[in-house]
């Protein structure tokens, strides 16, 4: 029974309050896929630094970069962050293959590392972000070698779940 159990924690809740946003602290996602466009974050009114509110152009695109400090948090180099955000809320009878464990949960897309890797100020700044969002949840499948004493201080303060992978080899971790 080495299974996650889905269709029975289905039975009970299937992430069904869709005020429950989930970020993907990641490599972006790709917010266009089929079993991901319409589980996403509105972003429009998202707010960044000091709480402000991002108005040019609409807002945010579903969450924020900060790799590239733009607001389009899309994959450049690997797609880890769509995998996750598939895993946490691909939409359920769509036909297109994948089901994720909370379906009717939104996904906030944060991207903290890709092509240049991670660094402890974007995990922080994206930890922030989240919190001036409403985020909920904030996924980090992200590893290291190193006590960071800063990120654990951003971590503290978030007030919703920060769930953390284990295992991940640190190659790709804070530095």
């Amino acid at each position: 029974d080495s299974d996650i159990d889905a269709p029975e924690a289905w039975g009970i809740n299937e992430g069904t309050n869709s005020s429950v946003i989930v970020v993907v602290l990641d490599t972006g996602v790709a917010y266009f896929h089929p079993d991901l466009i319409n589980q996403m974050w509105d972003g429009s009114n998202c707010q960044y630094r000091e709480n402000n509110v991002l108005l040019v152009s609409g807002g945010c695109n579903h969450g924020y970069d900060f790799e590239m400090n733009d607001k389009t948090p899309l994959p450049t180099s690997y797609y880890h962050g769509t995998h996750v955000a598939g895993t946490i809320v691909a939409k359920k009878n769509n036909a297109k293959g994948l089901i994720g464990v909370a379906p009717n949960s939104k996904i906030m897309a944060v991207t903290v590392g890709g092509s240049t890797g991670l660094t402890t100020i974007n995990a922080i700044k994206s930890i922030n972000f989240a919190s001036q969002n409403g985020a909920s949840i904030i996924n980090a499948s992200w590893g290291g070698f190193y006590y960071d004493q800063s990120l654990k201080d951003a971590i503290s303060t978030f007030p919703g779940l920060f769930v953390a992978s284990a295992g991940n080899d640190g190659d790709q971790g804070l530095n």
